[in-house]
């Protein structure tokens, strides 16, 4: 692993593209049709392909890769929730060619990047501080970058007759570093303080972990599972629990105790969760890719939007769900309240 330090050139060019007509003010959504207790707003367009890139978030901003032929408009993007502005963080030359997975804590965001042109090569995982504009390689090879207070975390691959891959991780304040062996490959990863959690395949059978990474200790917390997602409390995760139904299990770091919170038809991915609620994107063939919640006060589940527009990548700030919407046939940021 070798830890660089780069210089950076960060270039403001939000006026350009709000202008261009990529990043255009809050509108609420009137061509949704939910009866939902909190109304559903259009946020900004995404400079997207085909596929979902994914989101990204801190406790006060959503987090974004664009992909656009313009240069003022490619790159590392943020919408702060408390000003309500998008601002370019980083343009696509000071990013590199980004693999679609960014985390972010604090001002600390991590991201994939390729070495090259995308798709060729081994991906190295980057840096960036917004408090000093520092940018630096975190770690030469790894995908699946997150962050757990000051420790920049990631999944170490390895090769074709390995069995396991590693959970790699270092203190960006005192350079000391982890590993956790992985017990199979790595399909999803989440961390919360010293704490990480995630979901590994060997051939046909997939299990839940979680663990320790200062103290190097580890728990098989079940069999099976297709996202996964952790905060202060509680480890959530989904997992299928019989033909085309899924079940959403937390389970109690203090108590060791295991609850299913909701099942439904369909297959889940991209959970998140804070304090008071967790959500997640359910695919099923009725309605596709759609953002469900569920609220851990009142012990209930509900989809997010009844639009039946494509949905993918919901994160959660400051009590408010954020999450990528094809209802207009491009990709949009959509925002809805939760109710505490």
């Amino acid at each position: 692993m070798v830890i660089g330090v780069f210089a950076v050139a960060v270039a403001a060019c939000g006026i350009i593209a709000h202008r261009a007509g990529v990043l255009p003010g809050s509108t609420q959504a009137s061509a949704d049709s939910a009866k939902v207790a909190s109304p559903v707003f259009r946020i900004t367009s995404l400079a997207w392909p085909q596929e979902a890139l994914g989101l990204a978030a801190t406790g006060t901003e959503v987090l974004w890769e664009q992909r656009h032929r313009s240069a003022a408009i490619a790159g590392l993007w943020s919408y702060d929730v408390r000003t309500r502005l998008s601002e370019r963080l980083l343009g696509h030359r000071a990013t590199g060619t980004v693999a679609g997975s960014l985390s972010a804590s604090g001002d600390v965001i991590v991201w994939r990047a390729w070495p090259g042109r995308r798709g060729v090569g081994s991906p190295s995982i980057r840096g960036y501080d917004k408090t000093n504009s520092r940018r630096w390689t975190v770690a030469e090879q790894g995908s699946d970058p997150t962050i757990a207070g000051d420790t920049l975390i990631w999944v170490e691959r390895h090769g074709a007759g390995a069995k396991d891959d590693a959970i790699r991780g270092i203190d960006k304040v005192t350079d000391e570093e982890y590993s956790i062996p992985a017990d199979g490959r790595v399909r999803d990863v989440a961390a919360r303080g010293s704490w990480v959690a995630w979901i590994s395949r060997r051939g046909e059978d997939s299990a839940v972990w979680a663990g320790s990474y200062r103290r190097a200790k580890r728990r098989q917390l079940a069999a099976g599972g297709s996202a996964i997602a952790i905060n202060r409390d509680r480890v959530v995760w989904a997992t299928d629990v019989g033909r085309r139904s899924i079940a959403i299990v937390s389970w109690d770091r203090r108590s060791g105790n295991s609850k299913v919170l909701c099942r439904l038809v369909g297959a889940a991915s991209s959970l998140a969760i804070n304090r008071d609620f967790a959500v997640w994107v359910t695919t099923r063939e009725a309605t596709g890719p759609q953002v469900w919640a569920y609220d851990f006060k009142r012990d209930r589940s509900f989809p997010v939007s009844a639009n039946a527009g494509e949905q993918a990548s919901p994160v959660i700030v400051a009590g408010t769900v954020f999450w990528a919407d094809r209802r207009s046939g491009e990709w949009e940021l959509y925002a809805r309240t939760l109710q505490p």
